[in-house]
């Protein structure tokens, strides 16, 4: 790809990119359609975080069970191969449950900045 292509491609890109608020501006109408259906009217910034946080509690439920599960197998294990695979099962549920509280810590992190009160305390239901 020569030069004057890639100029021309990353002139498109940019006015596409700065034209996104122009765009947003234009959907922000007072249409009645909208106001009738079923739709949430929450942010879509607010809907990221409530799924994102209820996917990080299922992960966190998923490693507490298997965690569990590997202390039960841990206890019953008879052999040396047997007591070896309860402890990486064991490793990977604490992976798990390690992964789901960071990312708890980024969510709210990242909600805190984007509405700008970075002093606001994290919460960790």
């Amino acid at each position: 790809m020569n030069i004057f292509t890639k100029k021309i491609i990353s002139f498109i890109f940019l006015i596409s990119i700065m034209s996104i608020p122009m765009i947003a501006i234009g959907f922000d109408t007072d249409l009645q359609e909208l106001k009738d259906s079923k739709l949430s009217s929450k942010s879509i910034q607010a809907i990221i975080i409530v799924t994102m946080n209820w996917l990080l509690t299922i992960v966190t439920v998923l490693a507490v069970i298997g965690f569990i599960i590997s202390g039960v197998y841990f206890i019953t294990a008879q052999g040396s191969g047997e007591i070896e695979e309860a402890k990486s099962w064991m490793i990977y549920s604490i992976i798990g449950i390690v992964v789901a509280l960071i990312g708890y810590i980024i969510i709210n992190l990242v909600n805190s900045l984007l509405l700008g009160n970075a002093t606001q305390t994290i919460v960790i239901p």
